[in-house]
């Protein structure tokens, strides 16, 4: 964030000890500038840890980190997942990650660095044919989540309480059943949050019936379901995305991924954790909207959804929005207004704030 500045010769009773106070900052005419460009790569999962260290992952293996803005980047790829496509990452700072990969069967897998990079360790392996892993998400280092579409009326949840050491199945008794077909769209790395204090949340589409956003508030001990005004008239419609303000304000985001000229009743919100949604304006964005952010410090409450038809962004939770480009990416994630990054074929990309270059 940007800063207050004080000329001591104006305001002559202004001491070193007096705090300065932090301003809230606002997006203005803001644009991509790429950071990480390489034709061959493909990244569909993001995070970033601060305004300096982000971590992105895609396809065949490939993860790639900076610890200084941009500047330089490392790129690894994980020994054994070189067939493999990542879809989600988390990171907790520029030496401790985790990278989700997508799949059926042995596919979906966990890895897990605390050096950087350097080293990966196996942390899950799924030996359920007919799991598919989607997203994840993290309350601390030791303990998160991770979400797989249904079978037969139930949904797979895996959680670690030891830093990935072990992921036994949560009972999926205590979740709400699925419907048919029922799952996610492993489009950004974003169909699982989580918040502190033990919340947490899936959502849900191709059911051809509704949509869904499914919460814990303890950890994931017990859950609640809640339909949102996003429609699944099909398999390939849905929510793809959600983005959490807080823990009572939370949006989720999508569309039909197959309809790239059509623009849908693709975003809906929370006051209240979940437990009831209304929908909002419609970003213009035509198919789904991939992946979306809420940008912590903004003044206003600033959300931004991509796709492969472009991105766009709302500075007022949703009344109204701004198309930023066409740029294809698939997933973003944000710290501030400084601090906001996106991904997708061909690289990762930082927003640039047309009042904070």
């Amino acid at each position: 964030m940007r800063r207050l500045l004080f000329a001591f010769l104006i305001v002559p009773f202004f001491n070193a000890c007096t705090p300065i106070e932090e301003v809230p900052q606002m997006l203005t005419d803001p644009s991509w500038e790429w950071q990480y460009q390489d034709s061959t790569a493909f990244f569909i999962g993001i995070h970033a840890v601060s305004e300096s260290t982000v971590w992105a992952a895609g396809a065949n293996g490939r993860v790639v980190r900076t610890a200084d803005a941009g500047a330089t980047w490392s790129t690894m790829f994980v020994p054994g997942a070189d067939s493999i496509q990542f879809r989600d990452v988390h990171a907790f700072d520029d030496m401790n990650a985790f990278v989700l990969s997508i799949g059926n069967g042995t596919d979906s897998r966990i890895y897990k660095t605390s050096d950087g990079g350097e080293s990966w360790e196996l942390s899950f392996q799924n030996e359920d044919e007919n799991a598919f892993f989607d997203c994840f998400s993290f309350w601390t280092p030791e303990s998160g989540f991770a979400f797989s579409d249904s079978f037969e009326g139930e949904f797979t949840l895996i959680k670690t309480e030891d830093g990935g050491v072990t992921w036994p199945r949560i009972d999926p008794t205590l979740v709400p059943d699925a419907r048919d077909g029922e799952g996610a769209f492993a489009a950004s790395g974003t169909c699982v949050q989580t918040w502190e204090g033990g919340i947490g949340w899936f959502a849900t589409g191709a059911s051809a019936i509704d949509t869904r956003v499914i919460r814990t508030a303890d950890y994931g001990a017990s859950w609640s379901e809640s339909i949102t005004p996003i429609a699944s008239l099909t398999g390939s419609e849905g929510i793809s995305t959600m983005s959490i303000l807080d823990a009572n304000n939370v949006a989720v985001m999508g569309g039909d991924f197959t309809q790239r000229d059509s623009i849908y009743a693709n975003v809906a919100l929370s006051s209240d954790g979940g437990e009831t949604w209304t929908r909002a304006s419609s970003a213009p964005i035509g198919g789904s909207v991939y992946g979306s952010t809420y940008v912590p410090g903004a003044a206003t409450p600033t959300l931004i959804g991509v796709a492969p038809t472009g991105t766009a962004y709302t500075a007022d939770n949703a009344t109204s929005w701004t198309r930023i480009d066409d740029t294809n990416f698939w997933t973003i994630s944000a710290v501030s207004t400084q601090g906001i990054w996106a991904a997708g074929p061909g690289g990762v990309a930082r927003l640039i704030n047309g009042t904070n270059e």
